[in-house]
């Protein structure tokens, strides 16, 4: 991701992304909405830097996990986001994330709000990289770093993979699509435009070349304007 781009523009950006199926090249809705539920017999590599140690939120080994996703629902609806439904799917993407310590539970804005200004860590080269890198969750209560997670449901959860917030999607995507030798999103200066005084970044991401990376096409969907 380059890095002329501040995180306030970066999210201003990122927020305007656009994204339509039909541009897509999975086979039918139904297809996609197969390939979002699926759990992977070989689960991605957690993604971010100093994770040794911190604990992952996982919903389906928790006895409390039905409940615990209840009360993350409940909390992101009455502040108004989180809970993303897919359109024409039965597709809903939530945040799982609590805290394995103390059991606080965290909404949707509370992790974004994190996220867009998380405690400071020195092993970062600067503030930027850490945005971008530091994919922990930090709860003030008792002190502890842990991995929140996001639950696919289609009316009854059916699988699970790591949250990631919106810059760290972004950077990750950019990331995969470089060692395949090919620029994405912010990577290529043709993408970033301004329509009507406001920024917007091109989506030029052809979902079926991010297959591998289910963890990757979820957490875009979560931040991705629907038309």
């Amino acid at each position: 991701m380059s890095e002329v781009l501040s995180q306030d523009e970066i999210e201003q950006l990122l927020s305007a992304i656009s994204f339509d199926f039909r541009d897509e090249r999975f086979e039918s809705m139904e297809n996609f909405e197969s390939f979002l539920v699926k759990r992977q017999t070989r689960p991605e590599k957690y993604y971010g830097r100093y994770q040794d140690g911190v604990p992952v939120c996982r919903f389906f080994t928790s006895k409390k996990g039905e409940s615990i996703l209840a009360d993350i629902e409940r909390k992101n609806a009455e502040q108004g986001m989180g809970n993303v439904e897919i359109p024409n799917t039965k597709i809903k993407l939530i945040n799982y994330s609590f805290c394995p310590t103390c059991n606080k539970i965290f909404s949707f804005t509370e992790l974004v709000n994190y996220y867009a200004n998380p405690k400071p860590d020195p092993r970062f080269n600067n503030r930027t990289h850490q945005f971008r890198q530091d994919t922990r969750m930090y709860c003030s209560d008792c002190g502890t770093y842990f991995l929140p997670a996001l639950v696919i449901s289609d009316g009854t959860p059916k699988n699970e993979m790591q949250f990631l917030c919106r810059v760290q999607t972004a950077d990750a995507i950019e990331r995969f699509f470089m060692e395949k030798g090919m620029k994405v999103l912010t990577g290529k200066n043709e993408n970033l435009m301004r329509r009507n005084g406001l920024r917007a970044i091109r989506n030029d991401i052809i979902l079926r070349r991010l297959e591998p990376r289910q963890t990757l096409i979820s957490n875009l969907l979560q931040y991705t304007p629907r038309i």
